[in-house]
């Protein structure tokens, strides 16, 4: 099925079939915004869940209102032309603001399911939204409970229950938790937006390998810190090889396969599992850590670039060592460099992703993350291996480190808007909402940083 087909089907499933249950990508904007397809993702967990529900003979669709670019008026009107049972909704804190319009706006037969990475710090406020109809709140992995809150079905307690408002903890307490992730179902024909072409010209399709994280950064909802009721699961090998030979089948002409989690790539040991699973059989290409690579021998490397792999994301975040240590990147810049120039001596291309303003961030640390992406762009010029950088502006998460240092508490809303100014300077529209600026710089200062960050894409640097 074309990509075409995919988004005509659904939006038709959308609005004419009898649903048990909709689940909705909460879109990330009021208006249709321009946007990097590229970087609009099929969401694999909206997948998992509804293959689960197909599996329980639930008649179930998944409309993708980021991909498909879908407006909220349309969404809203379109859900209430002919009403689901239930509506199911991702959340997080960008769009926080949208998903609650949506909730007390829509009329589904029986009520709302709410999950995603807000939820656990917001559950309080979502259960306060204005609707008469039921709000079930899922903290934690909603593979399974999904289907069992739709068939009334659910057979352990909530963590809270008032009137038609339900709390559903899914950690390795719930009997609804999935200790094993390496064979559950995946329909891919609940995407409209897979196979696309990446940033290389290449059709590409996405998956991903593990749940949870073993890092501990300031800024993120998924901190080991933050979540020790809710252990790391990695997919055995078999699994994932298996998934791989699978996408080469369902996608004739498929190019690229794009890993979505840290964890694939995490040591030298993990490492030569993955040249092992995709033995050059396709293009692959992998988010992974500075320390991922830490103890990886030049050849190791080679055997990584003639395993397929054309490219690598990390999290580099900050060339400031005083940042670093702030938000918990517990490696030497040095090693950093060492680590990337290695990368890209192989030929293996580095995306690189800067945060610009994190508290108290003064002009000399953005001077320095200017400075290290600078030189890391200057050598790639030199090298096989091609660096570009992504750039963002320091936002607030619920939930997390740096938001409970900034008093960012659950009942709080955190404004969140489309920085117009920087989206006109760099693009890149959906990686543009902001809340405010918690440098100790002046937001022109902050701005010129990531907008001077963001042009060594396209500048040649000496």
């Amino acid at each position: 099925m074309t990509d075409t087909n995919k988004q005509s089907y659904q939006i038709r499933t959308l609005s004419e079939a009898k649903l048990d249950i909709l689940l909705i990508n909460s879109p990330l904007f009021r208006d249709k915004t321009d946007f990097d397809p590229e970087d609009s993702l099929p969401p694999l967990g909206l997948g998992y869940i509804a293959s689960n529900l197909k599996t329980n003979a639930l008649k179930v669709a998944v409309t993708d209102a980021v991909a498909n670019n879908i407006p909220i008026e349309e969404l809203i009107a379109t859900i209430n032309s002919n009403p689901p049972s239930f509506l199911g909704l991702n959340i997080f804190t960008p769009n926080f603001h949208l998903v609650q319009e949506i909730i007390e706006r829509s009329h589904p037969q029986k009520g709302f399911i709410v999950g995603g990475g807000a939820t656990k710090s917001t559950f309080e406020k979502i259960l306060q939204f204005n609707t008469p109809h039921s709000i079930n709140v899922v903290i934690g992995d909603g593979d399974s409970i999904v289907s069992a809150i739709v068939k009334d079905e659910v057979h352990e307690d909530p963590a809270f229950r008032q009137r038609n408002r339900s709390v559903h903890v899914v950690n390795n307490s719930s009997i609804y938790f999935p200790a094993d992730i390496s064979n559950l179902p995946l329909d891919r024909t609940f995407f409209t937006n897979e196979p696309m072409n990446n940033h290389h010209g290449l059709l590409e399709a996405t998956i991903i390998t593990s749940r949870g994280c073993i890092y501990n950064c300031a800024f993120c909802g998924a901190a080991r810190s933050l979540n020790k009721d809710t252990p790391v699961r990695l997919r055995d090998t078999r699994s994932v090889r298996d998934e791989v030979t699978d996408l080469l089948t369902i996608y004739p002409g498929l190019e690229s396969i794009r890993v979505l989690d840290d964890l694939f790539l995490r040591n030298p040991q993990t490492i030569e599992v993955a040249t092992s699973i995709f033995s050059a059989r396709i293009g692959w290409r992998s988010m992974a850590h500075i320390l991922s690579f830490r103890g990886c021998s030049k050849q190791l490397l080679k055997d990584l670039k003639a395993s397929g792999c054309n490219e690598v994301f990390i999290g580099i975040e900050s060339g400031s060592a005083r940042t670093l240590k702030a938000i918990h990147k517990m490696h030497e810049l040095t090693e950093l460099k060492e680590t990337v120039f290695a990368l890209l001596d192989t030929g293996i291309h580095v995306k690189s992703y800067f945060i610009l303003g994190f508290p108290s961030e003064t002009e000399h640390d953005f001077q320095e993350t200017y400075e290290l992406a600078k030189s890391l762009k200057s050598y790639s010029q030199k090298s096989p291996g091609e660096f570009r950088v992504s750039v963002f502006k320091f936002r607030p998460y619920h939930g997390t480190e740096l938001s409970e240092k900034l008093h960012i508490r659950s009942e709080d809303e955190v404004p969140f808007t489309l920085d117009h100014h920087i989206s006109e300077m760099i693009g890149r529209h959906q990686f543009n909402i902001v809340s405010k600026n918690y440098s100790a710089c002046d937001s022109e200062t902050l701005d010129k940083f990531i907008r001077d960050t963001m042009s060594l894409n396209t500048s040649d640097v000496k």
